[in-house]
C-alpha cells in the first residue's frame, strides 16, 4: 500500500521545531525512527533541529515501503507533534492528514489519526462518538476493545480490527442486557444476551432485535485469522458495529 501521508509528515517536521534537540532525539526513539537520525558528528557539534528533523524524517519516508512498522512510526511522531501544536497549525496538519484519507482529531489534549471515509461524515467523528459514549457509561472493557480496533483499521491490519469489533459488540449487549436483568455468568455470552432483550421483549425482534441479531451473525465470519479479512469488509464493520453499538446505547442508556 502506496505511503500517502508524506505531506502530513513535512508538515509535522515543519512543527516539530517546537521541541529541544534532545526532545526530537527522544520522540524519534519513541516512534521507532531513530535509525534514520544521521550519523553522530565528530566532537561535540551537535545538528541542528531543521537539519536532523529533515535528515531523520527524510529518510524513514523512503523507507516505508520496505518496512511497514515505518509508516506507523511516522504516524505516531504526527500525532506527538500535533499535540504540541497551536490551533492553526493543528488545523492545518489536520488538513494535510485529511487529504491522504485519515483524520487527525485531537482530544483533551490527546492526538490521533483515524479512518476517514466520506468527507462530509468522516468515520472519525462517529469514532469519538461512540468512544466519549463508552466512558460516559463506564464500559472501560467496550472502549479498550474499540480503540485496539480502530488502531488496527488505521494500521491496515484489518483481521485484528474484525476481532476487536467483535469483542466490543459482544460487551456492549452484554453490558446492556445485565442492567435489564440478564445473568452473565462468563466473559462472551453476547449471543445469550441477545437472545434475552428479543425474549424478553426489551429490543423486540421487529424492533431493532432482528437487526441485532443479525450484525451478530455477520461478525461470527471472516475474524482476526490472516488473509480473511479485505479492506472493504473491514471498513464495512467499523461502520455497522459503531452505528449499531450508537443505536443500543441511545436506546438502553441515552444522556441526559
Amino acid at each position: 500500500m502506496a505511503f500517502t501521508l508524506a505531506r502530513a509528515v513535512g508538515q509535522a517536521g515543519k512543527y516539530a521545531t517546537v521541541f529541544t534537540s534532545s526532545d526530537l532525539e527522544l520522540r524519534f526513539l519513541e516512534c521507532g525512527l531513530q535509525r534514520f537520525q544521521p550519523p553522530p558528528r565528530s566532537g561535540s557539534q551537535r545538528y541542528a533541529k531543521t537539519e536532523l528533523i529533515a535528515s531523520t524524517l527524510g529518510g524513514a519516508v523512503k523507507a516505508v515501503g520496505k518496512d511497514t512498522d515505518v509508516a506507523k512510526g511516522l504516524m505516531e511522531f504526527i500525532t506527538l507533534v500535533a499535540e504540541r501544536c497551536d490551533d492553526d497549525q493543528f488545523n492545518r496538519l489536520r488538513e494535510a492528514t485529511r487529504s491522504a484519507g485519515y483524520d487527525l482529531r485531537r482530544t483533551d489534549g490527546q492526538a490521533r489519526i483515524l479512518p476517514l471515509d466520506e468527507p462530509h461524515v468522516p468515520l472519525g467523528e462517529l469514532v469519538s462518538a461512540l468512544e466519549e459514549d463508552f466512558q460516559r457509561l463506564g464500559m472501560t472493557v467496550a472502549h479498550n476493545h474499540y480503540r485496539q480496533a480502530v488502531d488496527s483499521l488505521t494500521d491496515g491490519r484489518h483481521e485484528a480490527a474484525n476481532g476487536q469489533l467483535r469483542s466490543m459488540f459482544e460487551e456492549v449487549v452484554a453490558h446492556l442486557a445485565v442492567q435489564q436483568g440478564f445473568s452473565r455468568t462468563s466473559q462472551g455470552a453476547g449471543g445469550r444476551a441477545i437472545s434475552f432483550l428479543i425474549d424478553q421483549g426489551y429490543l423486540p425482534a421487529d424492533d431493532g432485535g432482528l437487526y441485532i441479531r443479525g450484525l451478530w451473525k455477520i461478525v461470527q465470519t471472516n475474524g482476526s485469522h490472516p488473509g480473511t479479512s479485505p479492506v472493504g469488509e473491514a471498513h464495512f464493520r467499523t461502520h455497522a458495529l459503531t452505528t449499531a453499538a450508537r443505536y443500543l446505547i441511545d436506546r438502553f442508556a441515552p444522556s441526559a
